[in-house]
């Protein structure tokens, strides 16, 4: 006996009833595809921009350290500051290796071409210190030196979006006459974003004259950072972050959206498990005359169950190819979605896609249809021919 052209015929000959439950296992399919490949991209692009920032360990005001260290990676402002003298504490801490200091500012301009009102994000830093911290830094151009005035490197992103070339010179804001010397190539991380101008200058340009944002730091021995930062947290006006506390705050406040999405996912499943068993088993009542035939001209029990098992997990992995493919499709509208609920997500994409991910999605789905075909099938398979015949199942 075909099994499989014998089962695809009966779902044929429902086709409506066939359509929905498919639909109905694709939007499970999609949802959990949709999250899994969110979340696998999450993490990647989380742990790929804290780790693009180089350091080890934040030196931040004292307040909220974990909302200051995020300001400091996207280009907030921060309404505290650190001095130099709190710069000289740390150099001093036994098993530094470099900390150096960085000056964040924001100003709006507008467009030069459009005319719209942009925010502009500047970032004054020690040239020498940035290029050890981040060696994978190339500029078109050249970089500055810690002595110059009216210069300033730009991200790639920002050059694109403000059509800069290396010799522009800026026509607006407190960066005014500014001279871009050097053009990032793209990193894929925030710095594709912001202006680089020494420090000093930045200190001048916005008036804030010996005053830090930031203290980044780079120890010589990853395993002393506990060690490290127990000696800086007794620097009176600063309070300590490492990256690792960082990412582990961040990804904390997300678990708790990914929790209201995986109830969801979970949900979803129930009511597809639940139309799926449902529409079996009124094919099941339907077409009970039909197994009672079957039965007569020789068909077993297993016979009939087998068939059932093979139009459910038709169904299923039918519903998952669809899914996983709408997963796929509209994942760029699915990721503004997920977006707009976590608390907080890196700025490149977080959609992973990989073959292990399509697979777990398609051989879930006929696990679905194994568990939701097996009452099913039992029930079809205990009839016997006289009572199926006379449509006695109810």
């Amino acid at each position: 006996m075909n099994f499989l052209s014998l089962a695809a015929k009966n779902l044929l000959r429902r086709r409506g009833r066939t359509l929905l439950t498919v639909l109905g296992v694709a939007i499970s399919i999609t949802v959990l595809f949709s999250l899994l490949s969110l979340n696998s991209g999450y993490e990647k692009e989380l742990n790929k921009e804290v780790n693009s920032m180089g350091v080890h360990i934040l030196a931040v005001p004292k307040g909220c350290p974990y909302e200051a260290a995020s300001l400091v990676m996207h280009g907030g402002v921060i309404p505290k500051y650190l001095s130099a003298s709190d710069l000289d504490n740390v150099s001093n801490i036994e098993g530094i290796e470099l900390a150096t200091p960085m000056l964040m500012h924001q100003f709006i301009g507008k467009d030069e071409e459009t005319g719209e009102v942009v925010p502009h994000v500047v970032f004054g830093i020690k040239i020498n210190d940035t290029k050890r911290l981040k060696p994978w830094w190339k500029v078109e151009g050249r970089y500055f030196t810690d002595n110059e005035t009216d210069v300033m490197i730009v991200g790639h992103g920002l050059a694109e979006k403000q059509n800069y070339s290396v010799g522009s010179v800026m026509q607006a804001g407190p960066l005014k006459n500014f001279t871009v010397v050097g053009i990032l190539e793209q990193t894929g991380d925030q710095d594709d974003q912001f202006h680089f101008i020494p420090l000093t200058e930045a200190q001048m340009v916005f008036n804030k004259k010996n005053k830090i944002t930031t203290i980044a730091v780079k120890v010589r021995d990853v395993g002393k950072i506990a060690a490290v930062s127990e000696q800086m947290e007794k620097i009176p006006d600063i309070q300590v972050v490492t990256m690792t506390q960082i990412m582990g705050t961040i990804m904390n406040l997300a678990g708790s959206a990914r929790s209201l999405l995986l109830t969801v996912i979970a949900i979803a499943l129930i009511i597809s498990a639940f139309g799926i068993i449902n529409t079996l088993l009124m094919s099941v009542n339907e077409r009970t005359r039909e197994f009672g035939m079957m039965k007569s001209i020789g068909a077993s029990g297993l016979d009939i169950a087998r068939m059932v098992m093979v139009e459910t997990v038709f169904i299923t992995f039918s519903g998952g190819i669809i899914g996983t493919l709408a997963a796929i499709v509209g994942s760029s509208l699915i990721e503004e979605f997920v977006k707009g609920m976590l608390p907080y997500s890196p700025k490149g994409s977080l959609v992973s896609l990989s073959p292990e991910l399509i697979a777990f999605a398609l051989v879930f789905s006929v696990v679905l249809g194994l568990i939701c075909g097996l009452y099913p099938a039992f029930k079809s398979s205990r009839l016997t021919p006289m009572e199926a015949i006379r449509g006695g199942v109810e």
